[in-house]
């Protein structure tokens, strides 16, 4: 077993051995989970849900992964609550440290989740930043796993923005061996800083990244065609610009055409029909989004696990 986990705010800078841990873990926990049902592993354990931005599967996911292991969670409503506005977010960090074992904070800025596990003396949880999104990658490499058997040698190709998802699927490829491929237009690339932690980590794993800007080249051989949509929560100013310049990038039959036949096609979710992916593709039976979305469930439950459990 790795080092226990103090928090989970991004990926890129974990031990590869706890990424690869935490994915296997949430596959056992998911088979365990549909043998037996629920568990009272946290009994008496209660997470607290900070959420500055909206969300469906995330929180949906956090909660019943409480419940399903025996704990609870209190919802902080960011109006009232205000974290970091009404009051600081040392002594807001600090005053939930002393009534719950866990803090999951879904946010516009990485600071702010970088700040609250600095003074919180309890696990803080990065549930989705303008940088990262690290459960979500998870879940997705739980579904790779279950679907290959390995992670090793999967080629990822991600079509689009070089947004927090994609950050945090290319830190997964490179803790696990896989080979990740960025398509996206001029001006949409990932940041230097963590490509060059990405590129260190497939080193020594064996991954590989290679961006592009043509997303027939990054689909050709692919085992797995990953988007998400081209206007992010917080963009909406941006939403005319992007449009224009991501419609080469769209998820379509032609794309799908240019990659494997055996290449499947998966999204974070929620989905644009029309604008990054077409209805035809999530029709089809090589869309496996809702797949991932289900081990959402399972990845949280691990990271939560870790966590709070040591």
């Amino acid at each position: 077993m790795s080092k226990p986990l103090r928090h989970l705010l991004n990926l890129v800078d974990q031990p590869s051995a706890l990424v690869e841990e935490l994915v296997r873990d949430a596959a056992r926990l998911r088979a365990d989970f549909r043998a037996a049902g629920p568990s009272e592993t946290l009994h008496g354990r209660t997470a607290a849900l900070f959420f500055e931005k909206p969300s469906l599967r995330t929180r949906v996911t956090f909660e019943v992964a409480m419940i399903q292991t025996g704990g609870s969670t209190v919802i902080l409503d960011p109006a009232s609550v205000s974290i970091g506005k009404r009051e600081s977010v040392h002594d807001a960090a600090k005053s939930l440290s002393r009534w719950v074992d866990c803090i999951v904070a879904r946010t516009f800025t990485q600071a702010l989740v970088d700040d609250l596990a600095r003074h919180a003396s309890v696990p803080v949880i990065n549930a989705l930043t303008d940088e990262e999104h690290p459960c979500q990658a998870l879940a997705f490499g739980q579904m790779m796993l279950e679907r290959r058997g390995s992670l090793r040698g999967a080629r990822v190709a991600f079509v689009g923005d070089g947004n927090n998802v994609a950050n945090s699927l290319a830190a997964l490829a490179g803790h696990c061996g896989m080979h990740f491929t960025l398509a996206c237009p001029k001006g949409y690339e990932q940041p230097p800083a963590l490509l060059k932690k990405v590129e260190a980590l497939c080193a020594i794993t064996g991954g590989s990244y290679k961006q592009t800007y043509d997303p027939i080249e990054a689909v050709r051989d692919a085992d797995v065609i990953y988007t998400d949509v081209w206007v992010s929560m917080g963009e909406e100013d941006q939403a005319a610009e992007k449009t224009k310049n991501f419609h080469p990038y769209q998820v379509n039959a032609a794309l799908l055409a240019a990659a494997p036949e055996t290449c499947v096609v998966t999204h974070c979710l929620p989905a644009h029909p029309g604008e990054e992916i077409t209805q035809e593709v999530m029709d089809s039976a090589r869309y496996v989004a809702f797949d991932e979305a289900e081990n959402r469930l399972h990845a949280q439950k691990a990271v939560l696990l870790h966590l709070i459990r040591g």
